[in-house]
C-alpha cells in the first residue's frame, strides 16, 4: 500500500511538467532497479540533472522475475545484455557516443559515467538520455529523426555501471548533468506492484516495479516471487564527472 501511494504521489507531481508522450525504452518485461523521487529508492536523486532517473533490468526465467540466466558472474549472464534499446519518444538525435568498451563485472568507468549513449531532443526543454549501451551497437547518428519504438542500439555495460541495464533520465538541457531532471510518465504500460497487476496505465515508475509495454489485448506475467540475483544489488547510478 505504501508503494502504491508513492507511485500515485509521483503521478500527481509529474502531470504538470510532462507534455510529451513516452513509451518504455524496450519491449518485454523489465524490473525497475532504481526509480522514484527519494534517495531511499533512487540514487539518481543525488544529482539535480538526473532527478527521477531510472535503471531498468530485463527479467526472464520460469517466473519472469530473475535478472540473470545463471549466477550472474559475467555480463552475458544477464537478460539485459544485448537487448534492444528503443526510443521512448519521437524526436531528434542531438548526440551519440558509441566507442567506449563494455566493462567486465566488478569494474566501472567512472571517468565516462554515461558510457555509450544517445541523447534525444523531444522539445526545446526536454532531452532524453539513454545510457550504458554496447560498444558499436548504436544505429542512429546526430541529426536523425527517430520515432517512438525505433531501435537505437543494444543494452550493454559501458560507463559507471555494476551490471547490464538501461539508464534513462530526462533533463531540461542537452548537456549531460546540466539543468534539472524531469519526472517521466510512461503511456499505456503494464505494471506489477506488490502482488497487484495494473494494465495500460499512464504512470511514473518507482524502484521495485515490474513493467511492460504491451498491446491492450496482451496479458502480462502475474506477480509471484520477489526479484532475484542482481535486484539485491541495484545497478549503479550515473555519477558526476
Amino acid at each position: 500500500m505504501k508503494k502504491l501511494a508513492a507511485v500515485l504521489g509521483l503521478l500527481v507531481l509529474s502531470l504538470h511538467v510532462q507534455a510529451i508522450e513516452l513509451r518504455l525504452p524496450f519491449n518485454g518485461r523489465w524490473f525497475v532497479a532504481q526509480g522514484g523521487d527519494t534517495l531511499n529508492v533512487n540514487d539518481h536523486m543525488k544529482v539535480r540533472a538526473q532527478w527521477y532517473g531510472i535503471d531498468f533490468m530485463k527479467t526472464g526465467g520460469p517466473n519472469q522475475r530473475s535478472l540473470a540466466k545463471t549466477t550472474g558472474t559475467a555480463v552475458e549472464d544477464f537478460y539485459s545484455w544485448g537487448a534492444e534499446v528503443l526510443s521512448p519518444v519521437a524526436g531528434e538525435i542531438v548526440s551519440t557516443i558509441d566507442s567506449f568498451p563494455d566493462n567486465p563485472l566488478g569494474t566501472k568507468d567512472t571517468k565516462n559515467p554515461a558510457g555509450n549513449h544517445v541523447i534525444i531532443k523531444a522539445d526545446e526543454h526536454t532531452f532524453v538520455f539513454l545510457a550504458h549501451m554496447q560498444k558499436g551497437s548504436i544505429k542512429v547518428k546526430t541529426g536523425d529523426h527517430v520515432d517512438a519504438g525505433q531501435v537505437l542500439g543494444l543494452c550493454g555495460n559501458s560507463g559507471n555501471t555494476t551490471a547490464p541495464h538501461i539508464h534513462m533520465h530526462i533533463q531540461e538541457a542537452p548537456t549531460f548533468n546540466e539543468g534539472a531532471g524531469q519526472n517521466p510518465i510512461f503511456h499505456a504500460i503494464d505494471v506489477d506492484l506488490t502482488g497487484k497487476h495494473f494494465a495500460q496505465v499512464d504512470w511514473p515508475v518507482i524502484r521495485g516495479l515490474f513493467v511492460e509495454q504491451n498491446e491492450p489485448d496482451n496479458a502480462s506475467v502475474p506477480a509471484t516471487k520477489a526479484a532475484t540475483t542482481a535486484a539485491d544489488t541495484p545497478a549503479a547510478p550515473i555519477a558526476r564527472n
